[in-house]
């Protein structure tokens, strides 16, 4: 490569850099700021759609970025967080994207001079020598044979080797490459239509009824379909998740949220025309009023909010039990996870993950657990427990219903297949059944891996209490 390029630092980056800054000096997330940055509201349609590719991108391909810029950098420590964070933008795109080497690294000289105007010359340095050993560092080159594969996986994901590990040790060599083939490439999304809304949201019919996939976005909100409620933008695996949990009669939803998955269980609730009495508890206040308000908009109604802790239900529900504890005839929940199966929406998560936190022992199983076994206390005879997170990790998913089952409470309580649920026996939902089938293992739990052009990763076990018990 010859002599850099002297150009004019382009919109998209010099905007890129300043919400990359921004994010890191507040500690917010980068997806939180990128609609409210005025620099970013400001660019064309073609450099905001750049902009927002290399946002997302480095943050989420971050410590593999430092690991290249700190081969080449001599006191890596002493290099400044604005300089950092304009030479991994150079670096994401010497690395991961098409962008022509020269361009990339006079654009990185100019990022850089435009935070720290004598680095430029290091910038230069340092760019280059990333450009000409980009491919010998994502085929791991410089790593044991042994360890090459495994290495150069992680990083041609832009994932940290740990989780790369976890992953193909739990979900095999395949369902890794499926899900590092997809961690830089834009999610696909989906929405949730209000029944007899459906048409109206354009793009094509997905995998349950009400699901809509290959939507114009951008398009709905300048309607206002998502204002008025007429749909909730929602992965297609999770509602395949919220559909199967549909049964008539009583349901307590643990960890509801803002309610994306309340709203598609009322939605199909309607369509199979299950009477169905619903409380949806949070442990926080504005989600659960955002919940409840959508609803109401949406005309989706006899669903209680509650506010309180899921690890105590007696607490929690206390106003409802009414002299004695309530039971329920469907009890979801839907647990607080490390989020590993949504790192392409939510990029931040590779890197601010702490592996002890998700280990069998670490804090979210235990709290996962915890919640998933008071939660047990709840459930009628005859009814169901259902599990759920957005985890691709055996120690949040599987393992924590297999302690949960070897504990007494959850003797009383047996896996059933999801995809032979209730509501499968409605004819509209019968297709919905099949594709839920394809994911679940011979125990009949159902995990998902995200994939280049599919959807999220998704976890669930339906856990029927014995009608003796």
């Amino acid at each position: 490569m010859g002599a850099p390029l002297v150009s004019r630092l382009s919109p998209a980056r010099r905007a890129a850099l300043r919400l990359l800054v921004a994010a890191a000096e507040r500690d917010a997330y980068v997806r939180e700021l990128i609609d409210r940055t005025p620099a970013v509201a400001a660019l064309s349609s073609r450099d905001r759609s750049f902009c927002r590719r290399l946002v997302l991108g480095v943050t989420a391909s971050e410590g593999v970025l430092d690991a290249a810029l700190d081969r080449y950098l001599d006191r890596p420590s002493k290099v400044s967080l604005r300089v950092r964070t304009a030479l991994r933008l150079s670096a994401f795109e010497l690395l991961y994207l098409d962008t022509a080497p020269e361009a990339a690294v006079s654009q990185g000289v100019e990022l850089v001079r435009s935070q720290a105007r004598g680095a430029a010359g290091l910038a230069n340095a340092v760019l280059r020598r990333v450009a000409s050993g980009a491919k010998t560092f994502l085929a791991a080159s410089d790593v044991a044979e042994g360890e090459r594969a495994m290495v150069a996986a992680a990083r041609c994901a832009g994932l940290p080797l740990w989780l790369v590990r976890s992953v193909a040790e739990e979900r095999g060599t395949e369902a890794l490459r499926a899900l590092a083939a997809g961690q830089l490439e834009p999610a696909p999304l989906a929405l949730h239509a209000l029944v007899g809304a459906e048409e109206q949201m354009g793009g094509a019919p997905g995998p349950v009824p009400g699901c809509r996939v290959d939507i114009d976005v951008a398009a709905l909100i300048g309607d206002g379909a998502f204002e008025r409620a007429r749909a909730v933008v929602t992965d297609a695996h999770a509602q395949l998740i919220a559909t199967a949990a549909v049964r008539p009669g009583t349901c307590l939803e643990i960890g509801a949220g803002r309610g994306t998955k309340t709203f598609v269980m009322a939605c199909q609730a309607r369509r199979a025309g299950f009477a169905r009495r619903v409380v949806a508890l949070d442990l926080y206040e504005h989600k659960a009023a955002q919940n409840r308000s959508r609803l109401e908009r949406a005309g989706l109604g006899c669903i209680t909010t509650v506010v309180g802790d899921g690890r105590d239900l007696d607490c929690a529900l206390g106003p409802l039990d009414e002299g004695g504890r309530r039971l329920f005839d469907t009890v979801f929940v839907d647990a607080p996870c490390s989020g590993t199966g949504t790192m392409r929406r939510h990029p931040e998560i590779p890197w601010r993950l702490d592996p002890a936190s998700v280990a069998a022992d670490g804090a979210l199983p235990g709290l996962q657990l915890a919640l998933l076994t008071e939660a047990a206390r709840r459930v009628e005879r005859g009814g169901e427990l259902w599990y759920a997170t957005c985890s691709v990790l055996k120690s949040e998913n599987d393992e924590v219903v297999a302690r949960f089952l070897a504990s007494p409470e959850g003797a009383g309580f047996c896996l059933e297949p999801p995809s032979r649920a209730v509501i499968f026996d409605e004819p509209l939902f019968s297709s919905a059944a099949r594709h839920l089938a394809a994911y679940e293992n011979g125990d009949g739990l159902m995990q998902t891996v995200p994939m280049l052009g599919g959807f999220d990763g998704h976890f669930c076990a339906r856990l029927v209490r014995r009608a003796a018990t």
